[in-house]
C-alpha cells in the first residue's frame, strides 16, 4: 500500500509515498492550491509522463502537455491537440499514471460535475498536473497500486460496473439526420433487405418530432410511425427514436412542460430568476428549452409518462 502524509507546516498539502522504498508517488508540495467560488486549482507533481484518461476526446492514447478540457460538448469530434476546449460528449474525470516502477500504476478519480480543464506541464524533469475546475467540491479518490487492470477494477468498484448490453445492440444499425420523413426511412430499410445486408436497429433522429418537441410525432412527415415500427419489430429488428434531454417551453399547452412547471420539477436558474418562470432556459433545437430536475420525483413521473 502507499503511505500518506499531510503537511503540517506552511500551506495545506499532502503526499503519497511507496511504503516499500519511501519514494514519493504523488505530492502537492510547492504547488498551487486555490479555492474560490468559481475557480479551484490543485497542483500535483507526478512520478512519470505516462498519463492516460481524462476523456472523452479524439487524441492519442497517452496524454502529453496541454489543457485537457472536460465538459460535454456536441462538436463534431475535432482532433484534440491539448489547446483546450476540444473535448467531445463524454466526461470521464479519471486518470491513470505510471509510477517510477515500470508497469505499476495509480489512479485518481475527480468526482466533479462542473466544467474542468486539467493542465499537464513539463518543467525540467518534473511533470506537473493542475486539476482546475469552475467550482463544486474538491473530491478525489486515489487508487493504489497494481497494473492498469487492477487500477481500473478499483475505479469501477467506485463508479459502478458497466451494464451488459443486449445482444441486438452489438449488431449493425442505421441512423442519419438526413432521413427527414417516413418514406426515406422505409427506403433505407428496403435497401438493406434488397442487398441482403443485416440490420438490427433503425434510429430516428429528431426529425420525427413535431417542432423538435419531446414525446411528439410529426404526422405530416411520419404519417404512420406506429405501423412502420410494428413492421420492423415483426422482422426482429428494433426502432429507436432519439429523445432530447430538454422540454420545449414554447407552447404553454404542452402537457409535459405545463405539468413540470406547475410542480416545480424543472431546473431553476440562479442568474435569470425573474425570467422564463425562473427556469434554466437555453436555446437548443427549440428556441426555449427547459430541463427536468431528476432529483424531483415529479420529474421522473413526467418523463415516464412521456415514454
Amino acid at each position: 500500500m502507499c503511505g500518506f502524509s499531510l503537511f503540517e507546516d506552511g500551506p495545506f498539502g499532502f503526499s503519497f509515498s511507496d511504503d516499500r522504498t519511501g519514494e514519493t508517488v504523488l505530492t502537492t508540495k510547492d504547488g498551487a492550491f486555490i479555492m474560490q467560488n468559481k475557480y479551484m486549482q490543485l497542483d500535483m507533481k507526478l512520478p512519470s509522463r505516462k498519463i492516460f484518461g481524462l476523456g472523452e476526446r479524439n487524441t492519442g492514447f497517452r496524454l502529453g502537455e496541454g489543457t485537457w478540457t472536460m465538459w460535454a460538448n456536441g462538436q463534431e469530434t475535432p482532433v484534440d491537440d491539448g489547446s483546450g476546449g476540444l473535448q467531445t460528449y463524454g466526461v470521464h474525470p479519471f486518470m491513470m499514471v505510471e509510477t517510477k516502477t515500470p508497469g505499476e500504476y495509480f489512479g485518481v478519480y475527480f468526482r466533479q460535475s462542473n466544467a474542468m480543464s486539467p493542465v499537464i506541464q513539463y518543467k525540467e524533469d518534473d511533470t506537473i498536473f493542475s486539476f482546475i475546475t469552475t467550482g463544486g467540491q474538491m473530491e478525489m479518490y486515489f487508487m493504489f497500486k497494481g497494473g492498469p487492470k487492477q487500477i481500473l477494477q478499483q475505479y469501477q468498484n467506485i463508479v459502478g460496473k458497466p451494464t451488459l448490453t443486449p445482444l441486438w445492440s452489438l449488431g449493425w444499425h442505421a441512423s442519419s439526420y438526413a432521413y427527414i420523413n417516413q418514406a426515406m426511412v422505409q427506403a433505407n430499410i428496403d435497401g438493406y433487405a434488397a442487398n441482403k445486408m443485416p440490420l438490427e436497429g433503425v434510429w430516428l433522429d429528431i426529425n420525427y418530432m413535431e417542432d423538435h418537441a419531446d414525446f411528439s410525432v410529426n404526422k405530416t412527415a411520419f404519417p404512420d410511425l406506429k405501423t412502420l415500427t410494428d413492421t420492423i419489430h415483426m422482422n426482429n429488428q428494433r426502432m429507436i427514436p432519439i429523445i432530447d434531454a430538454g422540454l420545449s417551453s414554447m407552447d404553454n399547452t404542452n402537457k409535459y412542460y405545463a405539468q413540470a412547471a406547475s410542480k416545480g420539477a424543472l431546473i431553476k436558474s440562479t442568474i435569470n430568476a425573474d425570467k422564463q418562470g425562473g427556469f434554466l432556459t437555453q436555446h437548443v433545437w427549440q428556441n426555449h428549452t427547459v430541463f427536468l430536475d431528476f432529483f424531483s420525483e415529479d420529474a421522473k413521473d413526467i418523463w415516464a409518462m412521456g415514454m
